[in-house]
Formats: C-alpha cells, structure tokens, sequence
C-alpha cells in the first residue's frame, strides 16, 4: 500500500502561529487589567492622592498706564537743511605717457606676398564641422597677423567642413616665414600646391 507523504511533510513544515499571536494579545490584556487595578489599589489606601490642590491664581498687579512714545525723526526732517547743488565737476584727467617699446612685445607679422596668378600654395590651417569652431580660428590667425577665410567644403559621405585656409603665396619663402609663425603659436598646418 502507498503511502501520502505530501500531507504530512505539510503538517509538520506549517508552524502554528495563530495560537501565538493569541497568547501575546492575552498577555497584553492581563497586564493592563493587573495595573489598573494596582492604581484603584493605591487610591483606595491613599485617598490624599486623589485630591488635588487648587492653583493659586496671582493676583493681577494695576500697573500705569505706558507713555506715549516721542519720535524725534519728524523734528529733525523739519529742522534740517539739504543742500542739493549739484557737485562740481572733476578736474580733466592728465594725459598718459607712452609707454617704452620693449623687445618683449609682440609686432605685427608684415604682410606675406601672395599670389596675384592663382598659382602657388595654400595653407590649411584646420577643417572643422561647426562653423563656430572654424570662425574662432580665424579670429585667433587675424590676432597674429594672419588674413584668412573659412571654405564650406562638403565630402563624398555627404558631411559639410569648414576649412580655415590662408594664401596663395607666392613663393616657399612666404610659404615657410607663415608656417613658423603657425608652428611657434602652436598651430599645425598643411601646405597644398595650387596649380
């Protein structure tokens, strides 16, 4: 004959947890009744301790009626000449002197011959895909010296760049005095020959 284990693995894995939520609410309820009836206890055998004594109420103190206040402020605006003349004006500012040319400062690159043909080279200074990026390295070539120009050139994969480029020159001695002056400013650039 078979044997059901199933429902006696269940009996005994089912712990019984009403029977002891019960015995803690019985407990509670026995320990409120035992201090209740503690206190009617002590009252009964005190019966000082029930009557309480009444406040003594303090009795209310007349006191003078408060002056009214003085406000010195309206006597003062009243008693008080403003002189709103306008104020003379300031003396002229003294001429500034020049000051003395160092061989620290920087001067200004002297114009680089350019090609008036067409032919000679170009520099390309940068290629950018924001124009804003492409502007202000043209802004940072003018502050050296350097005129240039930004080109829109769109590539076979359909993205647009913005080239900065500078030139034609004339000859590889103009062509290399610009690259230096790149080159000492921290700027790369790439020469193309322009037939």
């Amino acid at each position: 004959m078979s044997r059901d284990y199933r429902r006696a693995s269940l009996a005994r894995a089912t712990p019984r947890r009403g029977k002891q939520g019960r015995s803690c609410l019985w407990w509670f309820l026995f320990g409120g009744m035992l201090g209740a009836f503690g206190v009617g206890l002590y009252w009964t055998q005190n019966p000082d301790a029930m009557q309480t004594t009444p406040a003594v109420v303090p009795a209310k103190i007349e006191r003078p009626a408060a002056a009214p206040p003085s406000f010195e402020f309206p006597n003062l605006l009243r008693d008080t000449e403003v002189d709103i003349a306008p104020p003379p004006p300031p003396p002229p500012a003294a001429p500034r002197p020049e000051p003395p040319a160092t061989a620290d400062t920087v001067q200004p690159t002297p114009a680089v011959p350019t090609s008036s043909n067409g032919k000679g080279y170009l520099v390309q200074v940068g290629s950018f895909r924001r124009a804003s990026d492409a502007e202000r390295l043209k802004a940072e070539l003018a502050l050296l010296g350097i005129s240039s120009r930004v080109e829109k050139a769109t590539i076979p994969s359909g993205e647009t760049y913005h080239r900065v480029r500078t030139g034609p020159y004339a000859d590889q001695a103009a062509l290399d005095k610009v690259r230096a002056l790149l080159k000492r400013n921290g700027k790369d650039a790439m020469t193309i020959p322009v037939k």
